[in-house]
C-alpha cells in the first residue's frame, strides 16, 4: 500500500497545524518511499537557519514513517536539494 501525504496529515493533525509549520519554519511536505517501500515524511524548511541572525536557507530533512504512521525522529542528515533525498531514498537511507 502506499502512503499518501493525506494518510500521514490526518494520522498527525498537530504536525501539519499552522502553528508547528511557522514555528519550524516549514514550507512544504511530501511523502516518498525508499527502495523497498518505506514511507518518509520529506520536509522543506528553514528550520534552525535563521537562528543567529543569519539568512534562512531553505533545506529538506526526512522522518520516516511508522507503521501507524506516527512520524518518527528526524534523520539527521540535512539535504540541499531534493534529489538529494530521492538519491538516499534510492540508495536506501
Amino acid at each position: 500500500m502506499t502512503i499518501t501525504l493525506h494518510d500521514v496529515n490526518v494520522a498527525n493533525p498537530g504536525w501539519f497545524s499552522s502553528e508547528n509549520i511557522r514555528f519550524f519554519g516549514d514550507i512544504n511536505y511530501r511523502i516518498l518511499h525508499d527502495k523497498q517501500g518505506k514511507p518518509y515524511l520529506v520536509r522543506k524548511t528553514y528550520a534552525w537557519t535563521g537562528m543567529f541572525g543569519d539568512d534562512p536557507i531553505a533545506h529538506y530533512r526526512i522522518n520516516p514513517i511508522g507503521a501507524n504512521l506516527d512520524i518518527l525522529p528526524l534523520d539527521d542528515r540535512t539535504f540541499a536539494t531534493l534529489a538529494e533525498v530521492k538519491t538516499a531514498l534510492r540508495d536506501c537511507v
